[in-house]
C-alpha cells in the first residue's frame, strides 16, 4: 500500500478568474490543499492585527481564542470586557467575510452547512508544551472537535497573519491512511464501526436538547463515526513510527498574508512552525459531495465491510 502525498494546488487570481464548474470542490473532495497566495477576501485591518497580536496573548485560556457564531460568544479568553468584546467583533466579522467568500467560490458545498468557529492562534506551534493529542505539530486528521458530525466534514479556511511563513507537513489522505493504518489504530471491521448503540442515541438526544439552550454543549455529543475518526487522530499523533516513515510526506509553506482551504479530516497534516493565524471552520454535509466515494464516511463504510478503504478512480472533472 502506498501512502499518498496530499497535493497543494495553487489558486492565483488569474486562476480564480477562469475557474471551471466544480474545479475547486473536486480538488477538495480528493483531500487536496487549495493555496491562495493572494488572499481572496479582505483581511483584518492593520489596527485589528496589531490589537490581536499584542493585546490578546496575555489573556488566552485555551490553545485558541474562538468565536462561536451560533452561540454568539467567544471562548478561550478571560480579559477586561472591552478587550473581549473587540476580540469577538473582529473574529465575528472575519467569519462573515470568509463565509461570503466561500459561498462565492464553492457554492455547491454551502447548502445546509454550519458556520462553526472563527479561531485565533497567537503562539508558536512548534513543540508547544501541551498534551500530545492537542499539539498541532504532530501529524493528524481532525476529528471530534464539534461533537457528533456523523460523517459531515470539517472544512477549514486558514490565514497566515504573521510576517513569516507558516509551515505544514502533510502525509496521506483519509482513504489510504485508513487502508494502511486502520488496524494499527484499533479500528475494528464490522457493522459496529459506524453503528450507534441505544445508550449512545439516548445520550445524543439529551445533548442535542441541552444544546438548544446552551449551544456549546453540542460539542459533547458522540457518535460511532466520530469515535472511529478520533482513533485515527490519536494514533497518528502518538505513533513515533508513523512520524518517522517518510512515505507520503510533503512540506507546504504558506507565505505571509496567504490563505488556504482544506477538509481537515481528509488530509493528514501538522503545523511544524508558525504563529498568529486565523482558522475559520465550517461543517459541510457529506451529501454535498459530488463524489461521496471520497468522503471519510464512505472510506470507513468500505473498511467496516471488509473491503479496501480506497475510493474508485474518478478522474478530476468528471
Amino acid at each position: 500500500m502506498t501512502v499518498k502525498q496530499p497535493q497543494a494546488v495553487e489558486i492565483t487570481p488569474d486562476k480564480l478568474a477562469a475557474l471551471q464548474p466544480f474545479e475547486l470542490t473536486d480538488h477538495l473532495e480528493r483531500g487536496r490543499v487549495l493555496v491562495f497566495p493572494t488572499a481572496p477576501l479582505q483581511l483584518p485591518s492593520d489596527d485589528e492585527l496589531h490589537f490581536l497580536k499584542h493585546q490578546t496573548p496575555a489573556y488566552h485560556t485555551r490553545k485558541n481564542i474562538s468565536y462561536y457564531p451560533r452561540a454568539q460568544r467567544v471562548l478561550g479568553i478571560k480579559a477586561p470586557a472591552a478587550i473581549e468584546q473587540r476580540t469577538q467583533d473582529i473574529l465575528a466579522a472575519y467569519q462573515a467575510r470568509v463565509e461570503s467568500c466561500l459561498q462565492r467560490l464553492i457554492p455547491s458545498f454551502t447548502p445546509g452547512w454550519i458556520s462553526a468557529t472563527s479561531s485565533l492562534r497567537v503562539f508558536e506551534e512548534n513543540n508547544r508544551d501541551i498534551a500530545i493529542r492537542s499539539r498541532s505539530d504532530r501529524l493528524h486528521i481532525d476529528a471530534g472537535t464539534y461533537g457528533a458530525s456523523r460523517g459531515n466534514l470539517i472544512l477549514r479556511f486558514l490565514t497566515n497573519l504573521d510576517d513569516k511563513e507558516r509551515v505544514w507537513r502533510c502525509k496521506g489522505t483519509v482513504s489510504d491512511l485508513v487502508e494502511s493504518f486502520g488496524e494499527e489504530a484499533g479500528l475494528k471491521r464490522g457493522d459496529s464501526l459506524l453503528h450507534d448503540g441505544l445508550l449512545n442515541r439516548i445520550g445524543s438526544g439529551m445533548v442535542r436538547g441541552l444544546s438548544q439552550v446552551f449551544p456549546v454543549m453540542g460539542t459533547l455529543e458522540q457518535s460511532a463515526y466520530d469515535r472511529a475518526m478520533r482513533q485515527m487522530h490519536n494514533y497518528m499523533k502518538e505513533s513515533e513510527a508513523f512520524h518517522q516513515e517518510s512515505e507520503g510526506m510533503v512540506e507546504i509553506r504558506f507565505k505571509p498574508k496567504s490563505c488556504w482551504l482544506v477538509f481537515a479530516d481528509m488530509a493528514g497534516h501538522s503545523c511544524l512552525s508558525g504563529e498568529f493565524a486565523m482558522i475559520n471552520t465550517f461543517m459541510v454535509p457529506r451529501q454535498n459531495f459530488r463524489h461521496p466515494e471520497f468522503s471519510p464516511w464512505e472510506t470507513l463504510r468500505r473498511y467496516a465491510a471488509g473491503q479496501s478503504a480506497l475510493p474508485p478512480d474518478i478522474p478530476l472533472g468528471t
